[in-house]
Parts: structure tokens; C-alpha cells; sequence
């Protein structure tokens, strides 16, 4: 019946949506907006000024956190087997037409961008000697993921990182400010902490309304 439910709520109005989620046990923060999306977890806790676009399946989730400034745009598939959970904290976005696999934990930190199209993000698999392979994933604060990047379970990226398009990472980089490229991905070389990117007091967004300051 909820995924019923559910279906139905995809075309109400962002606002009668929200009531509905909200009475369903969903935390959602002021001046937040969904689009012709589903939005399915056993908890939801969404902050202030959030954005969702259309046509995201976010599904079968323990968890779902989102904070206040974030957004989503569109054509992203964000699943789980019930069990794991999906965090994008504040001021952080997913651009469109990505993949998330949440049968374990993936948190991706503050003020990152998972950018362009076509990647995805794998928590579980299958290895010679272990048919469930779990591992969750980390992104860190203010990073940026270019396109058609692959992580694989158990990879995480420290904070200040750039991943050019299309490498795949395949163990967890503890290195801040640096940039990693290839197939596996390894170091490239290492960012100066006064780049452009990292020197905003926050990452905005089209959404953000003037009176906004990052939190």
C-alpha cells in the first residue's frame, strides 16, 4: 500500500507532497522542494532549503540525510536492499543521471559535487570468496567527481579531492587536496589549498535564494 502510495504522490505538487512525507514520519526543513520523484527510506531526515528534481528513484533505504542547501537534480537511481543508508550533507549536489547502490552506507561530505552523468557508486559485489561483498563508501567535504567515475565497495576519497572523468577507485585515498585520474585511479598531483574551488565560504546553488549564507 505505501508504494502505492507512494506512485500517486509523484505527480502532487511539491508542497502537498512534502504534508504527505511529513505525516508519514519524514523530517523535512522549510523551503524544500520535490519534484516528480520517489522518495522511499524507513527514516528520512532532510534539511533546509533541499532540492530534488524530477525523476529520481530514491528507494528501499534504512536512511536517507540530507542537509540543509543540497540538491538533486534528475534521473538519479538511489537504492538499497533496506538495510543501507544514503547521506549527501549541506550544500552538496548530485548533477543527473547517476547510480548509487546503498546496500551499505554512502555518505558523500559538505559542499561536494558529484558532477556531469554516468556514474556509479557500488557498495556490494561479489569476490572468488565472498558471494556478498560489503563495503561502504565515503566522499569527503568539498570534493568534486567528474563523469562516468567508478567506485567500487569499501573506496572513499579524503576531503579537497578531484576525480577526473572516468577513473575508478578501488581502495580508500587518504590524502587531502590532491587530484586523482586513471584506471585504478592513483594520485595525479596535489591541489594547492588556495584553488578557487575550495576557497568559497560555501557551495551555491540555482536554488538558493539571496538570503541564504551556506547553512
Amino acid at each position: 500500500m505505501k508504494t502505492l502510495f507512494l506512485a500517486f504522490l509523484i505527480f502532487m505538487p511539491s508542497k502537498i507532497k512534502i504534508f504527505f512525507y511529513r505525516l508519514l514520519g519524514a523530517k523535512i526543513g522549510k523551503n524544500c522542494y520535490i519534484g516528480l520523484s520517489i522518495v522511499n527510506a524507513r527514516k528520512i531526515d532532510i534539511g533546509d532549503f533541499v532540492y530534488i528534481g524530477h525523476f529520481n528513484l530514491i528507494w528501499r533505504l534504512q536512511e536517507l540525510k540530507i542537509g540543509s542547501g543540497a540538491r538533486i537534480n534528475y534521473l538519479n537511481w538511489i537504492a538499497g536492499a533496506n538495510k543501507g543508508s544514503f547521506s549527501l550533507q549541506k550544500n552538496s549536489s548530485i548533477s543527473g543521471m547517476h547510480y548509487f547502490d546503498s546496500s551499505a552506507d554512502i555518505t558523500i561530505g559538505s559542499n561536494s559535487i558529484i558532477a556531469g552523468r554516468s556514474s556509479q557508486f557500488f557498495t556490494h559485489g561479489i569476490t572468488p570468496d565472498n558471494l556478498d561483498s560489503q563495503g561502504s563508501i565515503i566522499i569527503g567535504d568539498w570534493c568534486y567527481v567528474g563523469s562516468a567515475v567508478r567506485f567500487v565497495p569499501g573506496s572513499r576519497i579524503a576531503d579537497h579531492t578531484f576525480v577526473g572523468m572516468g577513473a575508478v577507485l578501488t581502495k580508500a585515498f587518504e590524502e587531502d587536496y590532491v587530484l586523482l585520474t586513471g584506471v585504478p585511479a592513483r594520485i595525479k598531483k596535489t591541489l594547492s589549498k588556495n584553488e578557487v574551488f575550495f576557497s568559497r565560504p560555501f557551495l551555491p546553488h540555482a536554488h538558493h535564494p539571496s538570503c541564504y549564507k551556506g547553512s
